[in-house]
């Protein structure tokens, strides 16, 4: 059985011996209840939301889920939540948050399968007793008005930790030892359930289908799973990153360039769109490798597939010379501009930002932008990304 932690101020991976509290008949009962809820969520692909319902009026919690994240440096690349504010998960994931989150730091350092709590039950205490006034979960926690946090790491392998949160508001106070308790009781479930669902409906054979067809398409394509992995790469892409400079696939399959800074822009767009194909959002992402003259284009499209299970992310690969002008006649006659607007379009094109555009063609910062949004606004876009991702194919 779990050993619980004590009420002290130690580290919480320090062992200290605690005499258990009792369970009632009631605890007993709303325990059997979560474990049900939480294998009845393998029934189907759509998360653990049944389960964190049934978890959130047990414990009185107001947010949490379950991360994955990887670590060195800690990101996050999919996951669960519940009672986030609409968009958190895009913001935490484009975020250097996960890297200064406390709570994330000290659940990943406990062993596996064992919940800890900032307070422990000691009510004297806040969790700003606890947080560095410089936190940045401070900040979170003020603002939300946390009372407490408790966690456990699920499971550690390959690089990657899963773990599970729970934050609760002050007016509940802290999660008492018997709540602990029945935590930890959970967790070994929550650890199983958490393997099954990504082994059934998260694992490279789940775009199998679609991989197939990759290889009858002459373009660079490549299709990543619901978490970020590539479940295939086409004859094409293979290729073309045999004998880049600029972008590759590492050991535990997934895309990196020669740059650690754009590895990390990857991997945001890449989860950013995995949780906008469970939202039905179709938003692409571009990003650009560059090595020499040597340019890459990515543009990520969310995959929404008939079985939800299978969404995921499609990736189309355009290598060009950046040294080389894009044809701007073209551009004036399918984005309906004028030279000027086409110039900037372009060097977006390429990848310039619009600061990068004003500094060169000489204009000014406002002049760039508003190009840019005559551009938008001639073509019906609503977003810089989606005319990108516009732009990079009509030009590939």
């Amino acid at each position: 059985m779990t050993k619980l932690k004590s009420r002290s101020h130690s580290p919480p991976n320090e062992e200290l011996s605690l005499a258990f509290p009792t369970l009632t008949a009631e605890d007993l009962q709303a325990y059997n209840t979560l474990v049900s809820t939480l294998y009845r969520c393998l029934h189907d692909n759509t998360g653990f939301q049944p389960f964190f319902d049934a978890f959130q009026h047990r414990f009185k919690a107001m947010q949490g889920g379950i991360l994955g994240l990887t670590s060195n440096p800690q990101r996050m690349v999919y996951g669960w939540t519940f009672g986030y504010p609409e968009g958190f998960e895009e913001w935490y994931i484009n975020s250097d948050l996960p890297e200064r989150d406390e709570a994330l730091i000290r659940y990943v350092k406990l062993p596996p399968r064992q919940f800890d709590s900032f307070l422990r039950g000691d009510t004297s205490r806040t969790v700003f007793d606890v947080l560095g006034p410089e936190s940045q979960t401070r900040v979170w926690a003020e603002q939300v008005g946390m009372g407490d946090s408790a966690g456990m790491l699920v499971t550690r392998e390959n690089g990657s930790n899963v773990v599970f949160i729970a934050n609760r508001h002050k007016e509940f106070g802290p999660y008492t030892d018997d709540e602990l308790l029945q935590m930890n009781l959970l967790a070994p479930h929550i650890e199983n359930a958490v393997a099954l669902h990504l082994k059934l409906y998260e694992t490279r054979s789940d775009n199998e289908n679609l991989a197939m067809a990759l290889n009858h398409v002459k373009k660079p394509l490549i299709v990543f799973n619901a978490l970020g992995n590539i479940a295939q790469a086409n004859d094409a892409a293979l290729a073309l990153m045999e004998n880049s400079r600029s972008l590759s696939i590492n050991d535990p399959g997934r895309l990196q360039s020669a740059d650690r800074r754009i590895t990390r822009k990857l991997q945001d767009a890449i989860t950013t769109c995995i949780v906008h194909s469970h939202k039905g959002i179709l938003s692409p992402q571009t990003v650009f490798c560059s090595r020499g003259h040597e340019r890459i284009a990515v543009c990520l499209t969310p995959l929404v597939a008939d079985s939800a299970e299978n969404n995921g992310v499609l990736a189309e690969l355009f290598c060009f010379d950046s040294s080389l002008e894009p044809d701007q006649e073209r551009l004036q006659t399918l984005f309906q501009c004028t030279p000027a607007e086409a110039a900037v379009a372009a060097d977006m094109a390429q990848g310039l930002s619009a600061s990068d555009v004003a500094e060169r063609k000489q204009i000014s910062i406002h002049t760039a932008r508003q190009h840019i949004k005559s551009l938008l606004a001639k073509n019906g876009y609503r977003k810089q990304t989606e005319l990108v991702s516009m732009l990079v194919r009509v030009l590939g």
